[in-house]
C-alpha cells in the first residue's frame, strides 16, 4: 500500500501545534489573588472596599470618601452598601439570626462629589416585609439589615476574601444608575445594640452582579 509523504511545511505546522498544546497543558494555573492585610484593606479607597466598624454604640460609624470605577463585565451599575460579619460558621450563623431582617436603626447617606460640591444622592433599600425595593427618605433612614450580597468575584480579585474565613453580607442601601467618580458615605447608628458588641463586622461597598 502506497502512503503519500506528508509535505514538509505541513509537518512543521503539525509539530508547532503539538508543542503549543503541550505547552498549554504544562502551564500551572494562575496563583490565587493575594489576600490583603487589615492595614492594606483599610488603606484601599476604590470599590470594592471594606472598613472595620462596630455596631454596638449609637453615633456615626462611617464617614468615608472613595472612588467608584466603571462597573465592568457581568456587573450592574448598582452599588451595594452594607456590612459583612466575619468568623467561623457558628459566629456567622449567630450574626445572621441577630441582624437579618431585624431592627437595626441607621441613617445612610451617600454624596456625589464634584470638585468642592457634594450632592446628596437618592438611595433605596430592600424591605423584607413587603419584599421589594423602597426609597430612603431625605434623612437616609434604614430600619433593618437584609441578608443580600454584592458580586463576590470583584472582592476575590481585590484580595478582600480569605479562603479561611466565613462571611455573611447584609445590605443596608443601594445606589442605582451609579456613575464612576468620587463619593462620600456617611452611616450613623441611632441606638445602642449591646447584643452586637462581640461581632467582627466590616463596612462593605461593592457592585451588584448582573442577573443571568
Amino acid at each position: 500500500m502506497h502512503i503519500a509523504p506528508v509535505p514538509p511545511l505541513r509537518t512543521v505546522a503539525l509539530a508547532i501545534a503539538l508543542l503549543m498544546l503541550l505547552g498549554c497543558a504544562a502551564q500551572p494555573p494562575p496563583p490565587p489573588p493575594k489576600v490583603l492585610t487589615a492595614e492594606e484593606a483599610a488603606a484601599r479607597k476604590v470599590v470594592p472596599l471594606t472598613r472595620a466598624i462596630a455596631l454596638d454604640k449609637a453615633g456615626q460609624i462611617v464617614d468615608l470618601e472613595f472612588e467608584l470605577p466603571p462597573a465592568g463585565a457581568d456587573l450592574t451599575a448598582e452599588v451595594w452598601i452594607g456590612v459583612r460579619v466575619i468568623g467561623d460558621a457558628e459566629a456567622v450563623s449567630s450574626a445572621e439570626s441577630l441582624l437579618n431582617g431585624k431592627k437595626l436603626l441607621a441613617k445612610v447617606r451617600l454624596f456625589g462629589k464634584h470638585e468642592d460640591v457634594e450632592e446628596l444622592l437618592p438611595l433605596t433599600r430592600y424591605d423584607s416585609v413587603i419584599r421589594r425595593d423602597v426609597p430612603l427618605d431625605s434623612e437616609g433612614f434604614v430600619p433593618q439589615a437584609v441578608a443580600m450580597s454584592p458580586a463576590t468575584w470583584p472582592l476575590e480579585s481585590a484580595g478582600l476574601i480569605s479562603p479561611t474565613s466565613r462571611y455573611r453580607p447584609l445590605s443596608l442601601a443601594f445606589l442605582s444608575n451609579a456613575k464612576p467618580g468620587r463619593y462620600r458615605l456617611s452611616i450613623e447608628l441611632l441606638e445602642d445594640r449591646s447584643d452586637l458588641k462581640n461581632l467582627n463586622v466590616e463596612l462593605l461597598i461593592g457592585y451588584m452582579a448582573r442577573s443571568k
